[in-house]
């Protein structure tokens, strides 16, 4: 069953904001635009993913459906933030391993100058992996960022041959006109990362180097806190009304896994 994240934060080396905006990228001198989306893996997706909908009523960014052989995945919007469900079949030996989190950022305009600016700043950026749909048609291509990276995260810029930004833009309107929808959603205030001890001085840089001249301040902050290892703990989200939002939660999403907590402020 799904739980509140309602004990306090231990204390936090906090980044400077990230962006996630309804506008679309525009060509300016940045690393990263905004937060296009986090994904969460587990073994329930679909229902987690119809939960979200149908009892809790946030928008749908794209319906749950089948992406490749093994592999699917449904996403809704939390206003500022979109949240992709990912259900993998572990028998099928032709999919890459998929970490149980995943932060995918969108760059300032492509990935080419992406990958120049963060160069100049020391932030690594691993080769481009396309992904292919029906008809050799590119969907997506994405490059990793193995310093914002580990076991259980993986952190990426990702870069969609289709616009995006109309579809986001249009669930993040539909929340704000549903009032936040049963949980009164206003937004997501952070993103809660982890990372191992030994490396928290070094990831928390790292993520202070990605924000700098960012595309836009309208987004989750992101908050490094000391973890077993490079992860994503939680998302403390604003709602019009704790109290609640924290009753209903428990009452609407009872397959929400723990490995991802939610804190409402």
């Amino acid at each position: 069953m799904g739980s509140l994240w309602i004990d306090h934060i231990r204390p936090t080396i906090s980044t400077t904001i990230f962006p996630f905006s309804k506008h679309p990228p525009v060509a300016m001198s940045t690393a990263l635009h905004t937060i296009d989306h986090i994904y969460l893996r587990v073994h329930n997706a679909g229902v987690v993913h119809q939960e979200l909908v149908e009892k809790a009523g946030l928008p749908v960014a794209w319906p749950f459906c089948s992406v490749a052989d093994g592999l699917a995945s449904g996403a809704v919007s939390l206003g500022n933030l979109i949240l992709e469900l990912v259900q993998v079949d572990t028998a099928c030996t032709a999919l890459p391993f998929i970490p149980t989190y995943g932060v995918a950022l969108a760059p300032g305009s492509t990935l080419e100058d992406s990958r120049a600016w963060a160069a100049a700043r020391d932030i690594e950026m691993d080769a481009d992996d396309s992904f292919y749909g029906s008809g050799d048609q590119l969907l997506w291509t994405r490059a990793a960022l193995p310093q914002l990276s580990g076991d259980t995260l993986d952190t990426f810029f990702c870069h969609y041959t289709a616009d995006q930004w109309p579809l986001r833009a249009g669930a993040g309107e539909q929340l704000a006109r549903s009032e936040g929808g049963p949980l009164g959603i206003t937004g997501v205030e952070a993103l809660i990362v982890t990372s191992a001890r030994c490396r928290l001085p070094q990831t928390a840089e790292t993520w202070s180097r990605m924000a700098m001249d960012r595309g836009d301040r309208g987004g989750p902050a992101v908050r490094v806190v000391a973890g077993e290892d490079e992860g994503l703990q939680g998302l403390t989200i604003r709602v019009r009304d704790v109290e609640a939002a924290e009753r209903k939660f428990k009452e609407l999403l009872p397959h929400f896994p723990d490995s991802l907590r939610w804190q409402f402020i």
